[in-house]
């Protein structure tokens, strides 16, 4: 049996379309599949946050979503109809909102239509039975009799992946014995539509996430259940007896257009990597919706994977390259289902007295200027950073590991996020000062293939005026060299050459 494909995508959810998105762009021969028959219309995940937004922004610009969606500006609690605290986001923020409402199932539609683009279309109705791996390939059954091989297989399948099962990885973590309610309803007068809605109430957690023209997302604590018990939806009665009680305001339901029960577990598998056989997303993690944080820990999954992927695949790096996608994604997703369990237990606790911290303390915490700051951050996820990893040395320098800062670049308003055009890293020079030209192209060539190089020196070896914000939010000195990854994570920020070179000795030969 010969290998005909590179890299087999098995899931086309948003993870796996991701995958195959930036492996495609990469010039990597791919191959997506998923068992379902046609792509989803249920909107599930509600909330797409900042950080997704960029590390996306080179393979689908971000306008093609906020076509779709609406910006996220707030949080309100509220309470017996008054409104306890309001988090306001800090309104603009540049290119990238910190989170835009749009239903998950047009968001798979945006990431679909980019990857047709580039030649590629999802396999429905195509099944994965049964998966082997050795050191060179992995061959894959699927349900019609087809047998092929390829060289690398991600499992982006879900929560009940069949390639985790396939492989025998456990899935280790518990279910949580309590019942919840989802429903999207269109509400006649329901408020400001650019906020999420949480309801403290005794009852239970209640809270409305706003898609626009009138239609809510609706998610609410429906109390302890034995998990034997089986499911059933609730009726739209069901649903607007808890908007009325826990809320205390009067809604009137024009639609209802999904309802559903769910259940929810917290699991993680120890290791995403498997030989030639990577997991990502639900498959590796699964955890609360609190916080809105799923789909996007699992696209920031699929981007993370991609780059280093493609380059192993071209011999641009070695295979231990993929030991830093472990590494650097597997504590990410860890501190998701801890941080957002937390916070669900907190939110649909009956004790006494987490009800009265719940109702009278936690508004006002979360009101406090630095709270709320970091609130926002680690909503939009603007916080992760892979500081201290194999490819964030401690000590380096002080931005190494972490998240590029968003700035204006030009005078047309444009994002530095925009120069991120390419598949590899982005190196700028931030002028000449210490970095003559000899030595500029030490830097280029130590970069390698598929970099892209913004030279923001001026003749005189001042930095070039589009530049200067940008130097001034990393306080960068003329001369600086800013590498920045293909996942808009940084490199070195350094004026030293052979700084700069070995961290791309480093990358190119991970051992």
């Amino acid at each position: 049996m010969e290998t005909s494909i590179s890299v087999l995508v098995c899931g086309a959810g948003p993870t796996g379309l991701v995958t195959a998105l930036e492996l495609a762009r990469r010039g990597i021969d791919v191959r997506i599949v998923d068992a379902e028959q046609k792509p989803s219309q249920l909107s599930k995940a509600a909330v797409l946050w900042r950080r997704s937004l960029e590390v996306l922004h080179p393979s689908v610009p971000v306008e093609r979503f906020t076509a779709h969606g609406r910006p996220v500006h707030g949080i309100q609690f509220e309470a017996n109809g008054s409104v306890l605290q309001e988090i306001d986001f800090g309104g603009l923020a540049g290119r990238f909102p910190h989170g835009l409402f749009i239903p998950q199932n047009k968001t798979e539609a945006v990431l679909n239509e980019a990857l047709e683009s580039l030649g590629v279309q999802v396999e429905w109705g195509t099944e994965v039975k049964d998966v082997s791996s050795c050191e060179e390939h992995v061959d894959v059954h699927f349900s019609d009799g087809e047998q092929s091989r390829f060289s690398w297989l991600v499992g982006a399948d879900g929560a009940h992946s069949t390639v985790r099962k396939c492989l025998g990885i456990e899935f280790p973590g518990a279910a949580i014995d309590q019942r919840w309610l989802l429903a999207d309803l269109k509400l006649e007068e329901a408020g400001q539509e650019d906020r999420i809605r949480m309801f403290l109430s005794t009852a239970g957690l209640l809270g409305l996430f706003p898609y626009g023209n009138g239609v809510w997302r609706v998610i609410a604590d429906a109390g302890p259940i034995d998990p034997e018990t089986p499911r059933v939806d609730p009726t739209c009665e069901d649903i607007l007896h808890i908007l009325h009680s826990r809320s205390g305001l009067d809604w009137t339901v024009e639609k209802a257009r999904w309802l559903s029960e769910f259940r929810i577990n917290e699991r993680q598998v120890d290791h995403y990597c498997h030989g030639r056989v990577i997991l990502a997303g639900d498959a590796a993690h699964i955890h609360s919706p609190a916080g809105g944080q799923g789909m996007n820990t699992s696209i920031q999954d699929a981007v993370n994977l991609s780059w280093k992927l493609a380059m192993v695949i071209k011999n641009q790096a070695a295979s231990a390259l993929l030991t830093t996608y472990q590494d650097e994604r597997h504590p990410v997703g860890a501190a998701v289902v801890e941080g957002s369990g937390r916070m669900l237990r907190v939110m649909m606790s009956r004790n006494p007295l987490i009800r009265f911290f719940r109702r009278w303390v936690l508004p006002y915490i979360v009101g406090l200027p630095p709270m709320r700051k970091e609130a926002v951050n680690r909503l939009s996820e603007v916080d992760v950073e892979y500081c201290g990893g194999p490819l964030a040395p401690t000590g380096a320098d002080r931005w190494i590991g972490r998240r590029c800062p968003d700035v204006v670049w030009g005078d047309d308003g444009s994002s530095v996020y925009d120069l991120f055009t390419g598949t590899g890293c982005t190196v700028v020079r931030l002028g000449r000062g210490s970095i003559p030209d000899a030595l500029w192209e030490r830097v280029i060539r130590a970069a390698g293939p598929d970099v892209i190089l913004v030279d923001a020196a001026m003749p005189d070896g001042s930095v070039a005026e589009e530049a200067k914000a940008f130097a001034q939010a990393l306080a960068a000195a003329y001369g600086t060299i800013v590498v920045v990854r293909p996942d808009s994570y940084l490199g070195p920020v350094s004026q030293d050459i052979e700084v700069v070179e070995s961290w791309f000795s480093q990358l190119h030969n991970f051992e």
